[in-house]
């Protein structure tokens, strides 16, 4: 049997958020000839946003005078999508802000416009609301992170869209992705007892689930639904819109044609999907599971920064600090490593005094000149504090290791006891969990908290403005007494890796604390250092 179902595709504008909403004409061009062949009913062209500090391409405004640009083909329903909190927060008041972004509908190549909204923002929408619909707009509106409300809150957000009389289409997103058949179901059931107009579902693959859910949607009495090229989308992306149309063909439940999509799914998407790497994985299905916002995952992903071990520990801490709502300050935190700036049980004060102390590094300098550094330390016996588990010289060489980073320690906790020198660990500050498996390795509490942009240096612990290792055992070498700092396998990154700023940013703090040692680099470095080399006679 039909049913009167409608099929909107958001590619341009959920899609956006890997790429900064920049789309080639050559790409734009393909997709909307490929959407109108397949018989697709509404593309969402992109979001209006208001003017941000920072470049985003067109489909972050998708203003009229760029969509008249475009080659847009007959017969679709044309949309954008603009968020309530540049709506609420606007100044002169949401009506103004709608004012700003829109011009009558009569004028515009758009006729529909959403409104995503977090449930804290549903009240202060009304006027926008009204506004579009008297400019003459369709106007739909999004419930956000409906996964995390009960079905109370639910039907008292659907009752009070209806109460304004203004909105077509009321959805509900799976924002996080992690939403169950049976939730899914409930949710419509709730909107549809109390809003009693259209109900649409905007489902997020985390899990797996997206396609799904989206025929669950559509079964329980939703007839609106969200779907993108080859799922492109936030995060681990979208229930995609070749498959849903496909399964909605094979049920029979209204006609399209779904090989109008086939050239740009096996093409020009499927070259986008190879370099934004979008799509389901276990990182976002962990992070679903934990109600954290998929974009922490997408950009430690695209991140040369995090490995594997920074993106558990970060999703550690995000569970800690619920992080179901996406900040960069959050992300920064969670980064960092959850600190509480306990204070070591050793005291590093003149462990070291007098000497010069070598730190080893991971860059591949250290093993490249291997046997110039081994000679280096028996002929001038420095103190040498290896940052990497597996050194390129004899452990008979080595005086200590170093650890800070809580999930770097855990994963490689089985590893400590093959050493036969100590390691600097901050026993004081870590999980139980953790101390456990370090009982029996020989180690040396120093503490560290970490503090932006500071560096204080103690006799057992230490405040770093970054949680690095190589921050640490600045700071270990400092309170020991050292005379000068050398380095070895500071490589460094080239100009465009984060992890290259964060290197300089605590070379940086560095230097200004009082009594801050030499450091020279004695192999290649690209860091702000002084530079000798491990061959020269008197380095």
């Amino acid at each position: 049997m039909q049913k009167d179902i409608t099929v909107l595709d958001c590619t341009l504008r959920d899609g956006g958020y890997y790429n900064n909403w920049d789309f080639s004409p050559e790409i734009v061009d393909a997709y909307l000839r490929a959407l109108s062949s397949t018989g697709v009913d509404v593309v969402e062209v992109g979001f209006r946003f208001m003017p941000k500090d920072q470049f985003l391409g067109p489909f972050a405004y998708t203003t009229d005078e760029f969509l008249a640009e475009l080659r847009l083909p007959q017969g679709i329903i044309y949309g954008v999508m603009v968020n309530a909190s540049d709506l609420v927060k606007y100044t002169d008041g949401p009506a103004s802000a709608v004012d700003q972004l829109f011009g009558p509908a009569s004028e515009s190549p758009i006729s529909l416009v959403r409104i995503a909204a977090h449930f804290s923002e549903i009240e202060a929408c009304k006027e926008a609301v009204s506004r579009l619909k008297n400019l003459g707009y369709r106007v739909g509106f999004n419930l956000m992170q409906a996964g995390r409300q009960s079905s109370e809150n639910i039907a008292k957000a659907a009752r009070m869209v209806k109460s304004w009389g203004a909105v077509e289409v009321l959805y509900f997103a799976d924002s996080l992705g992690n939403m169950s058949a049976a939730q899914i179901s409930s949710c419509v059931k709730s909107l549809a007892d109390n809003w009693g107009g259209a109900v649409g579902l905007h489902a997020h693959d985390n899990i797996g689930l997206a396609l799904n859910n989206t025929v669950v949607a559509l079964d329980s009495g939703a007839t609106w639904v969200d779907a993108t090229i080859l799922g492109m989308g936030r995060g681990a992306g979208n229930a995609r819109t070749e498959f849903l149309l496909c399964e909605l063909v094979r049920r029979g439940l209204k006609q399209y044609d779904p090989d109008g999509v086939l050239s740009l799914v096996m093409g020009e998407f499927k070259a986008l999907q190879k370099r934004y790497d979008w799509g389901s994985n276990l990182l976002y299905y962990m992070s679903a599971i934990d109600d954290i916002h998929p974009t922490y995952v997408q950009m430690m992903q695209s991140d040369q920064r995090y490995d594997l071990s920074d993106v558990l520990g970060a999703l550690k801490a995000l569970k800690e600090m619920e992080g179901h709502s996406f900040s960069l300050d959050s992300l920064g935190r969670a980064m960092n490593g959850k600190t509480e700036g306990v204070k070591g049980a050793w005291s590093a004060e003149n462990w070291l005094q007098g000497k010069d102390v070598l730190l080893l590094g991971a860059g591949p300098s250290g093993a490249q000149h291997r046997d110039a550094l081994i000679k280096y330390i028996e002929n001038h016996e420095p103190a040498v504090i290896s940052l990497n588990t597996t050194p390129p010289i004899p452990h008979a060489l080595i005086t200590a290791f170093a650890a800070c980073h809580p999930t770097r320690i855990l994963m490689d906790a089985s590893h400590y006891s093959e050493l036969t020198k100590p390691i600097i660990i901050p026993t004081s500050s870590l999980p139980g969990s953790v101390r456990e498996k370090l009982k029996d390795v020989e180690h040396l509490d120093y503490g560290v908290s970490v503090a932006q942009g500071k560096f204080n240096i103690e006799s057992n612990t230490c405040e770093v403005p970054i949680l690095l290792v190589a921050a640490y055992a600045l700071a270990v070498a400092t309170s020991a007494g050292a005379n000068r700092i050398l380095l070895a396998g500071f490589d460094g990154f080239n100009g465009a890796d984060l992890r290259q700023s964060e290197m300089v940013e605590v070379f940086e703090a560095y230097y200004k604390v009082p009594g801050a040692l030499p450091i020279i680099a004695l192999t290649p470095t690209s860091y702000p250092v002084q530079c000798s080399s491990v061959y020269a006679p008197n380095a």
